[in-house]
């Protein structure tokens, strides 16, 4: 995909800061200099420099101009990518928020879990009544790893739509993706081992690799164009690197979707490099363009991806059935499936493997697809209205999750308690990464059923960060 003018002069810019031509926390080129030197317009440079500030790798500071972040500097530059350190306090707030994010009397924009007028919550009583009647032993039953035949050929049906073609012998069962992963990263690493890690990505992602004991490198992620290349090429050229977590479409929480081009160049670099890529695929089949968009897995002819997804986010979050496609480590993958949970739930396998049999899950997919899209656009708009200037959302192509980068000077995890309070909750953007890096930034589920009342909520967080953006100029 061409860049536009502005994303070239953006990767200029970034790139002079890589390079170390502006250190952090120095003042960068004004807009109207940058605009003479580069020969561009000033509206040019000036969305250059909004994308530099959704990237995380300048900030705006009112009558003073732009400046180099002071932590995210050192975290992107080339010279000094290492293996972040976690923050102590970060177990307990994630253990919060998620908490806070099952209260029914609040407004939920925070979890990633879509509202259950978005599920086939009709389909799925009549599916698990049928298997009741016809065989009630089934509840007695066990499922052995990998899983239920009947669910695996289904799953093996629709790979072929990522453009996939799999047998049901090389699908494994599991509890969810996230049981999926934990899989994937015990089959290619040990203890002590170092991976890499999308930034921002899903917290619990990084909380797999902290209880596995492993060491993490973050690349930053780009809400428009996915990983950066270039710093992961960095990381693998200077570090061994055991494998590459990525979400290659809709990414949790910025919603990118790696190009073609990309897909190609991220399989090239890990093949030369050793190392092993896990794709999250959980948003997958959330594509809003008419096509899915086809899983890195079906690039993989030097079979160095393993393929991990669920039913999650378009089924039964509560099913809690994802699977997992090895490859080469399929059967340490088993053993390791078989060794910690021995079986999967035999009825909820067969009530999704009846379920996608009769055809239904197409039809839900497309009427599911389209109203996220629409909600994606009025949620956008609200925050175009009610936030302060400076304010950047992202813009997904699939998915059903928004991320908002606010000014600096608005501070996420206080707007999310300020929020709460007023019965809306959030997901502020310190939890995305190990290190304190997203503070001004937050995570919108715009999976909920859109009125009046949804409207007023996104208005009132919109107040709220004016509060603090006026409090703190």
């Amino acid at each position: 995909m061409e860049q536009s003018l502005y994303e070239k002069v953006a990767n200029q810019i970034e790139q002079q800061i890589l390079d170390g031509v502006f250190l952090p926390g120095t003042k960068i080129t004004s807009v109207r200099k940058s605009s003479s030197q580069l020969n561009v317009s000033v509206a040019t440079v000036l969305q250059a420099y909004s994308l530099l500030e959704d990237r995380g790798v300048i900030k705006a500071k009112p009558q003073k101009g732009y400046y180099v972040q002071d932590t995210i500097a050192h975290a992107r530059s080339t010279n000094t990518i290492a293996p972040a350190k976690k923050t102590d306090s970060m177990p307990a707030l994630i253990n919060d928020l998620l908490h806070s994010s099952q209260d029914d009397s609040v407004i939920q924009f925070g979890a990633a879990i879509p509202k259950s007028q978005f599920l086939p919550i009709r389909q799925l009583q009549r599916s698990v009544g049928r298997l009741m009647r016809l065989e009630p032993e089934i509840c007695a039953a066990y499922e052995f790893t990998p899983g239920a035949l009947s669910l695996r050929r289904q799953i093996a049906i629709r790979m072929l739509d990522s453009g996939c073609k799999v047998q049901p012998n090389d699908i494994t069962i599991t509890l969810g993706c996230q049981n999926a992963i934990m899989h994937a990263l015990q089959a290619v690493t040990k203890a002590g081992d170092t991976v890499v890690v999308e930034t921002p990505t899903y917290h619990g992602l990084l909380q797999a690799i902290e209880v596995l004991d492993l060491k993490a490198i973050e690349i930053p992620c780009h809400p428009d164009s996915g990983i950066d290349l270039h710093l992961l090429e960095h990381a693998l050229k200077n570090w061994e690197i055991k494998a590459c977590l990525v979400t290659p479409n809709n990414q949790n929480p910025t919603g990118s979707s790696l190009s073609k081009e990309s897909r190609e160049a991220l399989l090239n670099l890990c093949h030369q490099y050793h190392t092993t890529i896990i794709e999250d695929d959980v948003y997958g089949e959330l594509s809003y363009n008419d096509g899915r968009l086809d899983s890195l897995f079906s690039y993989a002819q030097f079979n160095n991806v393993i393929y991990c997804s669920s039913f999650s986010k378009s089924i039964a979050p509560g099913f809690r059935i994802g699977w997992i496609i090895g490859g080469q480590f399929q059967e340490k993958i088993e053993h390791y499936s078989s060794v910690q949970s021995l079986a999967i739930t035999t009825l909820t396998q067969r009530a999704i493997a009846n379920f996608l049999e009769n055809g239904a899950y197409d039809r839900h997919l497309r009427k599911t697809r389209q109203t996220y899209e629409e909600n994606m656009h009025r949620c956008r708009d609200l925050i175009a209205q009610h936030f302060p200037e400076g304010t950047v959302t992202s813009t997904p192509s699939g998915g059903f999750l928004l991320w908002v980068t606010l000014p600096p000077s608005i501070d996420a995890l206080t707007l999310h308690q300020s929020a709460l309070a007023e019965g809306i909750g959030t997901m502020p953007g310190l939890i995305f990464s190990i290190t304190p890096t997203f503070t001004h930034h937050l995570r919108i589920n715009y999976a909920i059923s859109w009125n009046n009342k949804i409207d007023s909520a996104i208005k009132k967080i919109g107040n709220l960060c004016h509060t603090q953006y006026l409090n703190h100029k």
